[in-house]
């Protein structure tokens, strides 16, 4: 019990600290720049532009409506962390504008050059902070409850609704800040998705490797003593031919793939290997050694 409510309260920690990532992007880059990239935020920022409404303020008055009828469809469930998110961020977005020293001083974002590192850096920074709620079980609103409605009422599926919305936004601003801005800002909306599926799924720094040998031995002390690492070993058949194959399969990282690719060379000339991207990879052999798991076992 004790545990689980250090997990929340970890996970609420992270929210905030999301946020204010998201915030120090906001303020740095995104509206110096005059960047709208989508979503509830870049409409704020739109809003504040024409009538200089305070971007956090407009955050919140905007998404604070849309939480409601979210709750109302979706149920009480849909709430806390949602509510954390949007209050985080508003609130954040104008602490960081007060405690930041405006950017644009010190950097000319009427440059186009400076513009566009505002756009790669501001995504960036969005999309660490962004994936960092969402990696821990919030949202900050906007576009995420009006697609998820447009999901529940029009069946429209919920990743065509988001470029919906975000596209909407991104056109005002190419009505408000010009066409040239808003090129910029679906720059930024991409570079910030990369980093929230980067951050989600993993870094991509393990590679799986399927190994079909007549070697079987051999490629097992390649994997367990050369390399440290371990492994599966099974029987399949050809499609073609109906032979049987002897397959290993195991997880290595990226440096090490190519070790593999080199001692495999060596003892079997014919193996056919398959090697595919991991997003994500945990446990013995990997996330901690075999050898220090095995004593544990042992010392129990």
């Amino acid at each position: 019990m004790k545990r689980n409510k250090l997990k929340i309260l970890r996970e609420y920690i992270y929210i905030y600290i999301g946020t204010l990532i998201a915030s120090i992007a906001i303020n740095a880059f995104l509206v110096p720049s005059n960047l709208a990239p989508g979503g509830a935020t870049g409409l704020s920022i739109l809003i504040n532009y024409v009538t200089g409404i305070p971007v956090g303020t407009l955050i919140f008055v905007i998404n604070i409506p849309l939480f409601i009828i979210g709750v109302k469809i979706f149920g009480r469930s849909y709430g806390a962390k949602t509510l954390a998110g949007i209050s985080f961020l508003s609130l954040n977005v104008e602490l960081i504008k007060k405690v930041v020293p405006e950017i644009d001083k010190v950097i000319d974002f009427t440059n186009p050059s400076n513009i566009f590192l505002g756009t790669l850096y501001g995504g960036l920074l969005m999309g660490i902070g962004l994936g960092t709620v969402i990696k821990n079980g919030g949202t900050t609103g906007g576009s995420d409850i009006i697609s998820g409605i447009l999901n529940k009422f029009f069946r429209i599926p919920i990743g065509q609704a988001l470029i919906l919305i975000d596209s909407t936004v991104v056109l005002l601003a190419a009505y408000i800040f010009g066409a040239e801005k808003a090129l910029y800002a679906l720059i930024n909306l991409y570079a910030t998705g990369i980093v929230i599926n980067k951050l989600i799924n993993g870094l991509g720094n393990a590679k799986m490797a399927y190994i079909v040998t007549s070697e079987v031995e051999k490629v097992r002390k390649i994997i367990v003593e050369d390399l440290g690492k371990t492994g599966n070993y099974y029987q399949a058949e050809a499609l073609y031919s109906k032979s049987r194959r002897d397959v290993v399969t195991t997880v290595l990282r990226n440096r090490e793939i190519f070790l593999l690719k080199e001692l495999i060379t060596e003892v079997d000339k014919e193996a056919f290997v398959v090697v595919s991207d991991v997003h994500e990879v945990l446990g013995r052999g990997y996330t901690f050694d075999i050898d220090s798991t095995l004593k544990n076992r042992k010392e129990k």
